[in-house]
Formats: structure tokens, C-alpha cells, sequence
């Protein structure tokens, strides 16, 4: 945990992750496979599809559809929100399927025992303690909702023993933080993220359609309601619940953690989620012209959903190459191990190539509103910095943030049909 990958990072200083278990795990993959943002991307694709497919080993054994709702409900709920976020903006989201399969197996799976009712709840407690605290809200309202539907004492005690299992964790996680000297630092840049508008974080309608796929979502538990009304001679009936509780799991969950934290796309899966096992569970009511209206919907949704993830491919290529060359110039005016300011895209590249990477400098202090900009960037950090590339629009705010005197050197202009302000500038300091 000593990087300069974050805002309050530093190479002489430790820093305190949301999510210890991440860099840890990520220290032992990039030993095994080399290190490189090909490596990265593909152990994040790797833990989100084995909690993909995770998921849906629990949803047959639970639900044993038949193979039309299965496949359904993949593509509904799982690649048609979050397929681009896993291959494009990989997160620590990723381990979001993993966990939530977790809990859903422990929750609602009828095997009992001791491992079952006192070791594995505790021990999901830990894990999001180290690995997803920073959704941790989302599994309370999760645990809260498996005890409304199925209300008894193993589920009681399921959930005391997974809220057990997080106090200890945030225990185990405060007596580190504070032996290392960093608990400060961690609280102060967890809380900055509450109870403040961000200008990147969707507010009000805007929240429900980030990514713009996941209103199909929506659509879809309409159509399926319109099914149950028709099935039932549109008189109220059992099989309108699973396509009401998808309409209200979409809209209240992005209102409900918007209100604890932040939610924005990386969190939708906290709502397609849900909304897929609302589909397993009404998938039966969907009957005749109504299904069809679904399944063609879905498909249309879907198809969507893929040319525009296939049409994002060229661009990235290109964009890859853009930051080759950038690296190409440096090396060509900076030993290795010399410090270089740039945006996070460039980490991966820069790190690679032997230097260190300070991203996100700005004289606005970043993401954190608020916090003052020498706790973010220590003057003898800046004063480190020799060669900052960036892209011209930021060139301005970035060099003021630093200070000192700058030195156009070299430039990479934008891609066909991009804008001038995407140009990457490289600076050397006088």
C-alpha cells in the first residue's frame, strides 16, 4: 500500500485502501503473471465471471428454471448492465457476484450445520470488510430484505452472524490503520465521498439510467407485469409480486444507497442484481404475445448494448497507441525512476516503463472536494515531479497545481474526429 495511484498516495507514505484485501491480492497476481493493465483487466474479468457463474449455479439449484428463463435472466440482468463495466472500466465491483452468490447461499440454501449457521456468515463479514466495504450498506439492506421475505430465527441469527463477522473486521482494519499510522488519513477520504454533491456522480432521473442499458431493465419488469395482469384477468394475483418487487428493487435501491453513499454506474449491478432474481422468480407468469413482447425486447436491448460495446474496441485501440507514443517521448527526455505527473490511464504504461506516476493534479484537489490541495500533494512531492503529460485541456489547472516553469516538448494529437483539447502535451520542468 505505498503507491502514488491515488490522490493522497505517496511513495514515501503508506496509504490506507477502502479495500486492503484488493492490493494484497493484486500483489500476488502481478508475481504469478507479470505486471501490465492487460494482466490487471483480466483478473478482474476473471473474478467477475467466476462470480457470474457462481450466481447463477445457486439461482438453477434454487429456481430450476427451464433453459429460456436462464438464459434470460443472464443477459437481462448481468451482461447487458455490467458487461462493458467488466472488460472496459474494470472495478473493484468485481467482486460483487462473488460475494453476493456468497451471501445468497448462506441465506437461503436449507442445509444446516455448525459451518453453515456459525463460520460462513461471520466469515462473509470479514471478507466485505476487506474486500467490498465500500458496499457494505448494500448487504445490510440485503440482509434486512432476506429476514422481511423469510422471517425466523436462522435467518435472524445468519444475519447477527454476519454483522459480527463486519464488526470484526472494521476492528482487525482499525487496529492496523492506527498501528500504521493511517486511520486519519482513511477516515478523512471515506468521509469526504458523504454528504456531498459530486459533478460526476448522477443525481435525481439521471441516477436510473447510468449505464444507459439498465432502463431496459425496467421496461422488461413492465412487460412481465402486463403478463401476470393478462394471465390473471388483470385481477390482483400472487404472480404480479415478482414483477412489482423488480420495479421497486430498480427504483428504490439506487435511492436508498445514493442516500447512505454514492451511486453511480459502477453500482448498478446493486440494482440489476436483485431485478434478475425478481425475473427467476415471475419468469412462469410470462405467457403468450407478452412473452414474445420480452423476449424481443430483451434480444433488441441486448444486440444494443453489444454493437456499442464492439464500437468502443477501435478507440481504446487507439488510444493504447496514443499513450505508447507518449511513453516513447519521455523515455527519450527522462531516466527511469524519474517522477512524472499524469491522468490514471497512464499508470499501467508509465509504471511499466520504470517511473513514478502521479496522477489527478489539480489545483481543485480532485475528487475530494473540500480537502486542501498540500494534503493531497505535499510541496517536496511536486517539487519531484519532472515531466507531466496530459491532455491539453488539463494542461492549464495541472501545471498551476504543481507549480514552478514548464516546457512545451512534444505533443500526440487527438484521434480522427476527437477534439483539440485531447491532444496529449508533454512538459519538462525548466
Amino acid at each position: 500500500m505505498v503507491s502514488t495511484a491515488w490522490l493522497t498516495n505517496s511513495p514515501e507514505t503508506l496509504w490506507g485502501s477502502s479495500n486492503p484485501g484488493m492490493p494484497l491480492l493484486f500483489a500476488g497476481w502481478f508475481k504469478l503473471v507479470g505486471f501490465g493493465q492487460v494482466q490487471a483487466r483480466f483478473l478482474f474479468c476473471l473474478l467477475h465471471f467466476a462470480g457470474v457463474a457462481l450466481l447463477f449455479q445457486w439461482v438453477r439449484r434454487r429456481f430450476n428454471p427451464e433453459p429460456w428463463p436462464l438464459v434470460l435472466g443472464i443477459v437481462s440482468s448481468v451482461l447487458l448492465p455490467c458487461l462493458a463495466n467488466a472488460i472496459f472500466e474494470p472495478r473493484l465491483e468485481c467482486l460483487a457476484f462473488l460475494l453476493c452468490a456468497w451471501f445468497l447461499h448462506y441465506s437461503y440454501d436449507t442445509e444446516r450445520g455448525f459451518f453453515l449457521d456459525w463460520v460462513a456468515a461471520p466469515t462473509l463479514g470479514l471478507a466485505i470488510a476487506f474486500f467490498g466495504l465500500h458496499f457494505a450498506g448494500f448487504f445490510a439492506l440485503a440482509a434486512i430484505g432476506v429476514f422481511a421475505l423469510s422471517p425466523g430465527r436462522r435467518t435472524f441469527l445468519l444475519g447477527l452472524g454476519l454483522a459480527a463477522g463486519l464488526l470484526v473486521g472494521l476492528a482487525i482494519l482499525w487496529a492496523v490503520y492506527v498501528r500504521l499510522g493511517v486511520w486519519d488519513t482513511f477516515v478523512a477520504a471515506r468521509a469526504c465521498h458523504y454528504g456531498r454533491v459530486l459533478d460526476w456522480v448522477p443525481l435525481g432521473w439521471d441516477r436510473y439510467g447510468v449505464p444507459r442499458d439498465t432502463p431496459f431493465l425496467a421496461v422488461l419488469a413492465v412487460f412481465g407485469l402486463l403478463s401476470a395482469a393478462s394471465a390473471s384477468g388483470w385481477k390482483p394475483a400472487r404472480g404480479w409480486n415478482a414483477w412489482l418487487g423488480a420495479l421497486g428493487v430498480f427504483f428504490l435501491v439506487p435511492l436508498l444507497i445514493g442516500r447512505i453513499g454514492i451511486y453511480y454506474g459502477n453500482y448498478s449491478w446493486m440494482a440489476a442484481l436483485p431485478v434478475m432474481l425478481c425475473f427467476y422468480a415471475g419468469a412462469p407468469s410470462l405467457v403468450g404475445r407478452w412473452r414474445a413482447a420480452f423476449v424481443s425486447l430483451l434480444v433488441l436491448g441486448f444486440l444494443i448494448s453489444t454493437v456499442k460495446s464492439t464500437q468502443r474496441i477501435p478507440d481504446a485501440m487507439r488510444e493504447i497507441e496514443r499513450r505508447q507514443e507518449a511513453i516513447k517521448v519521455i523515455r527519450e527526455i527522462l531516466p527511469k525512476g524519474s517522477a512524472v505527473g499524469a491522468d490514471f490511464p497512464f499508470y499501467y504504461q508509465l509504471s511499466g516503463a520504470g517511473y513514478r506516476i502521479f496522477p489527478r493534479m489539480r489545483a481543485d484537489a480532485g475528487i475530494c472536494l473540500g480537502f486542501e490541495q498540500e494534503f493531497f500533494m505535499p510541496k517536496n512531492i511536486r517539487e519531484q515531479i519532472k515531466c507531466v503529460v496530459i491532455k491539453k485541456y488539463d494542461a492549464a489547472p495541472a501545471l498551476s497545481g504543481i507549480g514552478g516553469e514548464w516546457k512545451l516538448v512534444g505533443g500526440i494529437p487527438a484521434p480522427n474526429g476527437g477534439k483539440p483539447g485531447d491532444d496529449y502535451q508533454i512538459y519538462v520542468r525548466r
